[in-house]
């Protein structure tokens, strides 16, 4: 567990982990000189498939937004390198957007260098980080059992990495979010 604030309680339930983020900043987005959402994750070194389900949460409220920021919250899995390197594929709610959406965020030397925003309906969703050789596939599922790649992204980050899951608010209110079916396959050494 990485707690950068020191703020955000975990509970490890039977069935996955609850992550508290209480109102305020907790970011994970190097262009914004902030990266200190919490994260719970292991060492993957190597190929790896990590999947994830992460549960509904509510979407933000209008002019939410803590400090100025836009309403914003997202919880799903890191694949992280270090503070300026790392990947992020999450299910994200919008209250300006007015939209739950799926979200990959990828940064090179505290750079946003692409990714990709999908649609999602307003439920719980399954989500899967696979690395390749030099490719990172995120892919998602509505059961847990039949998958749909959404993106592919090169990955140039170096052994070993971080991956897990971490949660994002930067409202003025404090969320819950849920992971359950947490499951990741690496390769033996």
């Amino acid at each position: 567990m990485v707690d950068p604030v020191g703020d955000c309680p975990v509970d490890f339930l039977p069935d996955g982990i609850s992550l508290t983020v209480p109102a305020g900043i907790h970011q994970l987005n190097p262009t914004l000189e902030t990266v200190n959402a919490p994260r719970v994750w292991q060492d993957t070194e190597g190929d790896f498939l990590y999947e994830v389900q992460v549960k509904d949460f509510p979407r933000p409220q209008p002019e939410s937004g803590a400090n100025g920021n836009r309403s914003y919250v997202a919880a799903g899995i890191v694949a992280w390198q270090d503070e300026q390197n790392f990947l992020r594929w999450t299910r994200s709610a919008s209250a300006e957007k007015n939209a739950v959406y799926l979200s990959c965020e990828q940064f090179e030397n505290g750079k946003y260098v692409g990714g990709g925003y999908f649609r999602l309906k307003d439920q719980p969703i399954w989500l899967r980080v696979e690395r390749r050789g030099d490719a990172l596939r995120m892919s998602h599922s509505d059961d847990g059992t039949t998958w749909k790649q959404a993106i592919e992204r090169r990955c140039t980050y170096q052994q070993p990495l971080k991956t897990g899951v971490f949660g994002l608010n930067v409202t003025e209110k404090d969320y819950e979010f849920q992971f359950t079916a947490t499951y990741c396959l690496k390769e033996q050494p």
